[in-house]
């Protein structure tokens, strides 16, 4: 697997990777010292990258809560989310990530992310010494020209979709007057239905 790290001109962070992760990742940790990243998985597992970030991106990395994480199959987006970013020897993370609001529509934000890709670097290689591999894992893809695979755009597509509201107006007449019976039409109606099987 090979994996690079790009970032946008307004400072978005995010890993692309070049296979799908064997399973869903909870959080992603950089080391100062070391310069490189840890992928951690729910089930303690981990994944360590082997490629150090470059000096002149740890500001921009310090400043960001999340990273954008997203696998590229076949120039699909076949994979895409969200993870928080934590700091090796850093107590006070945690503690501003709890304060940080969850992304309401992850997708819609990694397509985002991905048509402002401006510049990065590699952060992994499965094979160091295939000196072929140190290319962006996109090719000539530009970042900006990617799709959903099928099963995301779906996805993709319930995220964008206009919601409905909830009723909470009054019950029209004949549908009951009770303040327990104004949630929607259709509650109203099987209650007053049941009130008259009753009687």
């Amino acid at each position: 697997m090979n994996i690079d790290l790009l970032f946008t001109a307004n400072g978005d962070a995010g890993l692309i990777l070049s296979q799908t992760l064997p399973q869903k990742a909870i959080g992603i940790v950089f080391d100062f010292e070391t310069g490189l990243f840890t992928i951690e998985y729910a089930d303690m597992d981990y994944l360590e990258l082997n490629i150090p970030v470059q000096s002149d991106f740890y500001a921009t990395l310090d400043a960001t809560r999340h990273l954008h994480l997203g696998s590229i199959v076949k120039s699909q987006i076949a994979q895409a989310y969200q993870v928080p970013i934590m700091f090796m020897d850093d107590p006070y993370r945690m503690e501003a990530l709890n304060n940080t609001p969850p992304i309401k529509s992850p997708l819609a934000a990694f397509e985002a992310f991905m048509k402002s890709c401006v510049f990065g670097q590699p952060v992994h290689r499965g094979d160091l010494a295939d000196e072929g591999s140190s290319s962006c894992i996109l090719g000539d893809s530009a970042p900006s020209s990617l799709q959903f695979a099928p099963h995301l755009a779906r996805a993709r597509n319930l995220e964008s979709a206009p919601r409905a509201a909830p009723s909470i107006g009054p019950s029209g007449p004949g549908l009951g007057g009770g303040s327990a019976s104004h949630h929607t039409s259709r509650i109203t109606r099987q209650s007053s239905d049941k009130n008259s099987n009753e009687d």
